[in-house]
């Protein structure tokens, strides 16, 4: 549980952890971020900036129409972005990504006249302030609509991010199973697909909700003198993101129904094989089995050499069976 705020100093930004109820009562705040906050810290804010924050069971029954709305001048938005989790990391396929696993979570935005305020229940590297690439550049923010776009500008990063590498992983997947003449084992292949697939489809839900949280605020930002130049080009690129994480879900699906072809011709040579071998053997079977025979009317069965004819004629059977197969390329 932390409450941390962004303060307005004369040198610049300033970040303070563990704020009292006198700093949150302070002119100069920017920003109030929330991280799985207690009910004592949700009241503290509610109480500081007149606003009702839905808990975690709220914010996940919101249905997508209802995400987005004005609330005695407070502007309200529940953007879907995604998060991490870190599972046990597999070692047989080298990424290019971390080894994460990532889940879909919702982020409430409360942005007022004096300030912006955020409900989470998870960390996000876009929340970071000023901690290197796709973390929230907060450097030269002055008002609580800046704070706004600087934070979904990082989303929006961390989502472009994500596609880069999940699109270059794809590509050296396509060169090692498609092109290498080297046997690999599609099973992780095929597990590694999967994860990319999920993250593809997060992605692409985080995407168009943040379209939608920026049209919003494009629609109904002036109140509040959010720049609607910038949140313009930002919407432009959320939208090339969009377009982007389709085609990457059309390779990723191409390439996924290619791998699976591959499993099915292993199994059908596999099943080939195994066909000829049991031809191999059923002419030899039969003629064992008739040389087993102990009956005394039939005078072959006892002839000194019968072993011999016996196992001659299962091996030129074998070899006559083996024969046809090459030659109609069965093998």
């Amino acid at each position: 549980m932390t409450l941390s705020i962004l303060t307005r100093q004369a040198k610049g930004p300033v970040i303070l952890h563990d704020p009292t109820a006198a700093d949150l009562a302070g002119s100069d705040v920017l920003w109030i971020d929330l991280l799985d906050p207690s009910r004592a810290e949700e009241q503290l804010v509610e109480q500081a900036f007149g606003i009702d924050a839905p808990s975690e069971t709220e914010r996940a029954a919101l249905e997508e129409s209802a995400r987005f709305y004005l609330e005695n001048d407070v502007m309200v938005l529940h953007g879907t972005v995604v998060a991490r989790a870190k599972p046990e990391a597999e070692a047989d396929v080298p990424s290019k990504l971390p080894p994460i696993a990532h889940k879909r979570e919702i982020v409430s935005f409360f942005l007022t006249k004096t300030a912006l305020i955020t409900v989470r229940t998870c960390p996000l590297r876009a929340f970071e302030a000023n901690e290197g690439r796709a973390s929230a550049d907060l450097a030269e923010v002055e008002t609580g609509p800046d704070v706004l776009l600087a934070l979904i500008e990082s989303l929006v990063e961390r989502v472009a991010d994500f596609l880069s590498a999940s699109a270059q992983e794809l590509e050296d997947l396509n060169l090692r199973v498609l092109v290498s003449r080297r046997t690999i084992r599609l099973e992780t292949i095929l597990k590694r697909l999967g994860q990319l697939g999920a993250g593809a489809s997060q992605s692409r839900d985080s995407l168009s909700s943040l379209s939608r949280l920026a049209r919003f605020v494009l629609a109904h930002g002036s109140a509040w003198s959010v720049p609607k130049e910038r949140l313009s080009l930002l919407a432009t690129d959320i939208e090339t993101l969009q377009r982007q994480a389709e085609a990457l879900t059309n390779d990723l699906t191409f390439f996924l129904d290619a791998t699976l072809g591959l499993v099915s011709a292993r199994q059908n040579e596999t099943l080939k094989a195994m066909a000829v071998v049991t031809l191999l053997f059923a002419p030899p079977t039969l003629l064992a089995s008739a040389f087993g025979m102990n009956f005394e009317h039939m005078t072959i069965f006892a002839d000194p050499l019968g072993p011999y004819w016996a196992a001659g004629l299962m091996v030129a059977s074998s070899v006559v069976i083996f024969s046809i197969a090459r030659l109609g390329k069965w093998l």
